[in-house]
């Protein structure tokens, strides 16, 4: 089974929601990092263009992927999300810098498989 990364890029007031989301789909652990940018619509009326979001990063199984990124858009639709963007990205090797092991993408659940 491989590894896959998701990386979504959403505005910060839908964190909370999202986190809630991402647990109830057995997700063990995320990465958050506050980000500014802007894109395909961006305010002009603002003085730097500039929007406070967040990228969320985590590492799922091949297996759980459709589900997260449904979760994750699903999330993003109810709360109203005025933009952000998802990728899905193929992930050769993952170690754990703790010990220097291999992490294998079955340890990536807390579902009950």
């Amino acid at each position: 089974m491989s590894i896959k990364r998701i990386t979504a890029i959403v505005p910060t007031d839908i964190l909370k929601t999202l986190e809630k989301q991402l647990r109830e789909c057995g997700v063990p652990g995320v990465t958050v990092e506050h980000v500014q940018g802007y894109g395909k619509h961006p305010n002009f009326f603002r003085r730097d263009l500039m929007h406070d979001n967040v990228r969320v990063v985590l590492y799922v199984q091949d297996d759980k992927v459709d589900e997260i990124v449904a979760a994750i858009a699903r999330c993003a639709v109810e709360y109203g999300a005025r933009g952000g963007i998802l990728a899905v990205e193929r992930i050769d090797r993952l170690v754990s810098l703790t010990n220097g092991a291999d992490i294998a993408a079955s340890s990536l659940c807390e579902c009950g498989e």
